[in-house]
């Protein structure tokens, strides 16, 4: 069985890479939490600068109380309470126009034959159909 006091460990102490691995095994958590500590205390002194609010809780208690009231109610505007009438006879008329095709026209030409479009895409077609 072998002593464990026989070796002494050394902190930090050595040279070469094997120091500064041997330096964060030692110390990298300590490093870590003064990060984690120095960005907290920037996030809080990063708050401290916000204006504060404008309103207190009691208008924000008032507000939701009127509007749970309301809808318990059932309270309607007027402009809720005014009907409108949709005339879906003439909608229906004006569908049944065929849309003009002449505000849609591309300004220049579309001839497949000429893309390099193969027959079998245009299957039977000529270039009159398009």
């Amino acid at each position: 069985m072998k002593s464990k006091g026989t070796k002494k460990k050394s902190k930090g102490g050595g040279s070469g890479s094997n120091a500064f691995q041997e330096f964060f095994v030692w110390h990298g958590e300590k490093i870590v939490v003064g990060i984690v500590v120095v960005v907290a205390l920037w996030f809080a002194l990063k708050g401290l600068g916000y204006r504060t609010l404008s309103w207190q809780p009691s208008a924000l208690e008032e507000v939701s109380t009127a509007a749970e009231k309301a809808i318990r109610e059932n309270v309607r505007t007027a402009e809720e309470e005014e009907i409108k009438i949709f005339d879906y006879a003439a909608y229906a008329e004006q569908i049944k126009e065929p849309i003009p095709a002449e505000p849609y026209r591309s300004l220049s030409s579309w001839n497949p034959l000429s893309t390099g479009v193969s027959s079998t895409r245009t299957s039977g077609m000529t270039s009159q159909d398009y």
